[in-house]
């Protein structure tokens, strides 16, 4: 296994340590709302017990076997972590999406001006139930950087998934991975709408792995998108799944009717076959790593083929050697990424 995979790993492990439902009744202090809307029912600070410090949330940590302190350091920096804990107002909350409470995440800068109205950043991310949740080390890793360049960032874990104390049950049979479940991100606009420091007529997305996938699925209904960023998106499952097998295994537990309707449930999530659905204007920046094991670059570079040939506003950059998670090239993306919301949003 990769370091930074064990590390996100440890990550997962310490943050489901407190996640666990008996420990909701001593759990963080809940918050007043922060938007109007009736689907907002609970929230809580980002910050609360071992993650109150960079000291107590290291101490949690280093008690798991496999983690690596040095590795921590480096991808968070002690400055880093409590400069965000100064600067950003980070909500973990529990939201009602088609009848069903879901958890999500947003964060914001503090302390901005009076009447100030920010634009809004859509972030989805990637794996299952089982994993790749948006657990506090993730939030720091992926959500705050892009909060810290001004903008207000909220995300869905997805219904069928739990990271935090919440009143969220967690239920894994209800991911459909591309399924029903995108409503849970178009559900999120209500909240942004009903926040007071929101520019709601300016919203981007980003997605990331399957939250590629979950963005081109979203984007087809919400034209009030200024940009969409995809960073290793799968957009033709069944290609994909040609390259990397061990993926039945995935869209077998989670997408409904998949054992008698392969072909037309790995169609229906592939952008690919449905391209004149996304806004003809939605501006798209692709960004992938050639050395990607999990997507392969090919993804990425046969819907740029496509979005050129039908003059779809796009563009896409590779980089040499970086794997799934555009490493050793993240500051190179992070870079194309806020470029392409300066831009745009």
């Amino acid at each position: 296994m990769k370091p930074f995979l064990i590390l996100l790993s440890s990550l997962l492990l310490a943050t489901t340590t407190q996640a666990e439902p008996a420990k909701a009744k001593t759990g963080p202090e809940l918050l007043p709302a922060f938007s109007t809307a009736s689907s907002l029912k609970e929230n809580f600070s980002c910050y609360y017990g071992p993650f109150a410090s960079y000291d107590s949330w290291l101490a949690m940590l280093s008690k798991k076997p496999k983690f690596n302190a040095e590795m921590f350091s480096q991808r968070l920096p002690r400055a880093d972590v409590e400069r965000r804990q100064q600067t950003l107002d980070c909500r973990v909350f529990a939201y009602e999406s088609d009848g069903i409470l879901v958890e999500g995440v947003m964060v914001r800068p503090k302390n901005t001006a009076a009447n100030t109205k920010l634009p809004v950043l859509i972030y989805n991310r990637g794996g299952n139930a089982k994993g790749g949740t948006l657990v506090y080390g993730a939030i720091q890793h992926s959500l705050m950087p892009l909060a810290e360049l001004g903008y207000i960032v909220i995300a869905s874990q997805y219904r069928g998934a739990k990271a935090f104390p919440t009143s969220v049950t967690g239920e894994i049979k209800l991911d459909q991975f591309g399924g029903n479940d995108v409503n849970d991100i178009k559900n999120l606009l209500p909240i942004i709408q009903g926040m007071s420091d929101a520019n709601s007529e300016r919203i981007a997305m980003k997605g990331a792995s399957r939250g590629g996938m979950m963005s081109y699925l979203a984007a087809r209904d919400m034209p009030q998108l200024k940009a969409l960023i995809v960073a290793a998106g799968v957009t033709d499952l069944e290609a994909s799944l040609a390259v990397r097998q061990a993926m039945e295994n995935i869209y077998t537990r989670f997408i409904p009717d998949y054992a008698t309707e392969k072909a037309a449930q790995l169609k229906a999530r592939s952008v690919l076959h449905w391209l004149d659905k996304l806004p003809p204007k939605l501006p798209i920046l692709l960004l992938h790593g050639d050395k990607d094991v999990r997507v392969e670059v090919a993804q990425s570079q046969n819907l740029a083929k496509a979005l050129a040939e039908k003059g779809h506003p796009h563009k896409l950059v590779i980089y040499p050697g970086a794997d799934h998670d555009l490493y050793p090239n993240r500051a190179e993306a992070d870079a194309e990424t806020a470029a392409w919301l300066k831009q745009y949003l």
